[in-house]
């Protein structure tokens, strides 16, 4: 590939797998060139335990990198940046000599914390855990894991006890390992997430690391999101971000109140609030959007557990369906849910219900219940659970939301996002860029603007209305069980 366009890379390392972009800019603009993929094991112990081998996934991006260079006929010297987006509180904990995991990456969705966190909130800590970091006491955070790992593992311990033990996200280590250990860094998106961060004075704070037994010098430095972090083969590391918080800079999301919704494995509802620290609710999170040059952008988060999670589920393990596509084919090949719901709760339920505890039911079953229905709930139980989260936005900010922008593979039906629009009663628009995690990053580092104007839904019918009070009616009677 030859042309006289910037060449630069952006890795988005997600839940499901790592994918790499190389961006081309000329004059202020830039276009997706060329896109590589691989995805990675994943890994359940028990139930409710959710794991990656770390060291897979570095693999799966070095090779990645240099399956584009090869593909593209580049060279390492003619890209002149590597940005780095990536799954959120998902934690590595490593030999700092060695560079070994102690443990496969704890994710995000791994549950196997939760005795901690109630032992946490019975002990009266989630008051200032969340005065200081904006966030709850939940297995979702990586607090609870890392402390789980050190109450589990004589590794752990041993390393601490000699000051050669590394923790950090995902974008830590893969720094780490591109720059051969030369780098140990991260961001505020990423340390905003572990439980261990003041997000008002943006440091590490030592009574927070006390509480989940984290040595404090086994965390990274912490830098700005538009950053150098080392080099990887000569290719500078400039840019990292959270992949929710790059998503909402990628949908130009900069003016206070401006919404998006991400709809990946999980679901992100995220609000800018720019400098705002002092909006607090005890069901929305509050978290560091970015950093840019010293300057911190807040943001409000609804986090939802099961979003294609609960497609993936109801093809691989319930086997209701093959493809996404056969999916949507069914659950509208019937007019409605006849009276069918899903509480989505298969790794519990977090905003705005917080409850770690309940299981996932199918609701309202009878005789002439199908396929389709079930189904159908299952893509209902998706768009219930957002318009939870911006009901209880909305009561936070008292703002009147004009509009919301989406992205995420599971936005790709056109009949699904008219239901969004239709349950929310708000206009929804869906970005006609799919990699805004990705270009996120690129563009706070690279200062252009990729994005247009998405297909856009405006709420045709109230329909839906009874049927979401229904499920609310369901959620909560089965949380009372």
């Amino acid at each position: 590939m030859s042309d006289n366009r910037i060449h630069k890379l952006v890795l988005d390392q997600s839940t499901s797998g790592t994918k790499l972009l190389l961006v081309g800019i000329e004059e202020n603009e830039a276009k997706i060139l060329r896109r590589m993929d691989r995805k990675h094991t994943q890994i359940f112990p028990q139930d409710g335990w959710v794991e990656h081998d770390p060291s897979e996934i570095v693999k799966n991006t070095k090779q990645l990198i240099a399956e584009m260079l090869e593909a593209t006929n580049l060279s390492a010297q003619d890209i002149r940046s590597l940005s780095i987006t990536n799954q959120r509180e998902t934690i590595v904990a490593w030999n700092k000599k060695t560079g070994q995991p102690v443990s496969n990456a704890l994710v995000w969705q791994c549950n196997r914390s939760n005795d901690i966190c109630k032992q946490l909130i019975e002990a009266g800590k989630e008051t200032e855990i969340q005065r200081k970091t904006g966030l709850k006491i939940d297995s979702y955070f990586s607090g609870p894991k890392i402390r789980w790992l050190f109450e589990n593992s004589d590794e752990m311990r041993s390393l601490a006890a000699s000051g050669e033990l590394a923790i950090g996200t995902m974008d830590s280590w893969l720094i780490w390992n591109l720059t051969d250990g030369e780098v140990f860094a991260t961001e505020p998106s990423n340390a905003s997430r572990t439980l261990l961060y003041n997000i008002y004075e943006n440091t590490w704070d030592s009574a927070l690391c006390d509480i989940f037994l984290v040595p404090p010098d086994s965390l990274a430095e912490i830098r700005d999101s538009n950053d150098s972090f080392g080099h990887y083969e000569g290719i500078p590391i400039q840019g990292v971000m959270a992949d929710s918080q790059a998503a909402l800079y990628g949908q130009n999301c900069l003016g206070f109140g401006d919404i998006k919704v991400t709809m990946g494995t999980g679901c992100s509802v995220m609000m800018q609030i720019e400098e705002r620290s002092d909006l607090i609710s005890d069901n929305i999170l509050k978290t560091i959007a970015f950093t840019d040059n010293g300057a911190t952008d807040y943001a409000l988060e609804g986090i939802i557990r099961s979003c294609g999670d609960t497609l993936t589920w109801l093809s691989s393990e319930l086997a209701l369906f093959g493809t996404i596509e056969e999916g949507i084919e069914s659950a509208f090949s019937v007019n409605d849910n006849e009276g069918v719901y899903l509480v989505p709760a298969q790794l519990g339920l977090a905003a705005p219900f917080w409850d770690s505890d309940i299981r996932a039911a199918f609701l309202g079953m009878n005789r002439r219940t199908g396929k389709p229905h079930l189904i159908r709930a299952g893509f209902e139980s998706i768009l219930f659970q957002i318009r939870a989260v911006i009901d209880e936005i909305k009561q936070v900010t008292c703002l009147d939301i004009p509009r919301v922008k989406v992205d995420g593979g599971v936005t790709k039906n056109n009949r699904l996002m008219q239901m969004l629009a239709d349950i929310l009663g708000i206009t929804i628009e869906v970005s006609c860029i799919e990699e805004l995690s990705a270009l996120g990053v690129l563009m706070l580092t690279s200062g252009f603007d990729m994005q247009k104007e998405g297909k856009i839904f405006n709420p045709k019918s109230n329909n839906l209305e009874p049927h979401y009070q229904q499920w609310l009616e369901y959620i909560n009677k089965v949380r009372d069980k």
